[in-house]
């Protein structure tokens, strides 16, 4: 775990199975370009970046939270009939509230990087479960996995506000948030502003190698606002250099 003053948060936005998996293996609604005539080849693409992302985060981080949309089929953004990306509404997805086995199925995390025995911070939960759920993630070094009902986890989870401030709490110290997952320009947008705003205040590193969009919004234009609000970008392979650097500075403050 990290020595740091700065307590690291790995932050892992979304990537479920309805996300992650191409129509054709049962994916409801795999990221990709939806603009692009089928050319893009979509979030498949960035799977093992997105694991090489969680063994860092497993082995680095003080605490590692999962956010996913957890659906019914009468949220705000669920639309069967006509739906339109560009308005904010999406077919059936991620249907966690559903009474159908294989429709739940869809709001699970990808197997590759599923947590263990999650806590679970659900949907409606209260100020009171945030605390508690924070206070457990910590003193259990285990995973939380924050249900949502909306693109952020900030509009769609009533206790995430506080779930940050207690996990910060928890921890000791002031904190800086590493994040990855789906898609890059609604739901991990979401999670990317709602922290930089200024009241939450917490600092972002995006793993940009470990992020896939729908292509509402090019890539360079959502990174280029995020780092004019005070993101940091890093890849996969930067996060390992990032921590050697970090580690050999520990080393000579010690020495000296």
């Amino acid at each position: 775990m990290s020595t740091q003053q700065t307590k690291r948060i790995g932050w892992i936005v979304d990537v479920q199975n309805d996300f992650m998996l191409p129509a054709e293996q049962g994916g409801r609604l795999y990221v990709h370009d939806l603009f692009d005539d089928g050319q893009d080849a979509g979030a498949t693409q960035i799977v093992p970046a997105l694991v090489r992302a969680a063994e860092w985060m497993r082995a680095n981080c003080d605490a590692v939270v999962y956010t996913g949309d957890w659906h019914a089929h009468d949220d705000a953004e669920i639309d069967a009939v006509a739906p339109d990306a560009t308005q904010g509404t999406y077919p059936p997805h991620c249907m966690g509230l559903s009474p159908d086995a294989e429709e739940r199925e869809g709001a699970q995390i990808i197997a590759e990087i599923r947590p263990a025995d999650p806590i679970v911070l659900a949907r409606d939960a209260t100020p009171a479960d945030a605390r508690t759920v924070a206070r457990r993630a910590v003193d259990e070094r285990r995973p939380v996995f924050i249900h949502k009902s909306r693109f952020s986890v900030f509009e769609g989870n009533p206790a995430a506000d506080a779930f940050v401030r207690a996990l910060r709490e928890r921890l000791g110290g002031d904190v800086e948030v590493y994040m990855i997952g789906v898609a890059r320009d609604v739901c991990v947008k979401g999670a990317v502003e709602g922290m930089l705003e200024p009241v939450r205040g917490v600092p972002v590193t995006l793993v940009t190698d470990a992020t896939w969009g729908l292509g509402i919004e090019p890539e360079a234009e959502s990174l280029r606002r995020w780092m004019d609000a005070g993101a940091a970008l890093v890849t996969t392979a930067g996060l390992e250099l990032r921590d050697v650097r970090r580690h050999a500075g520990m080393e000579t403050a010690a020495a000296a």
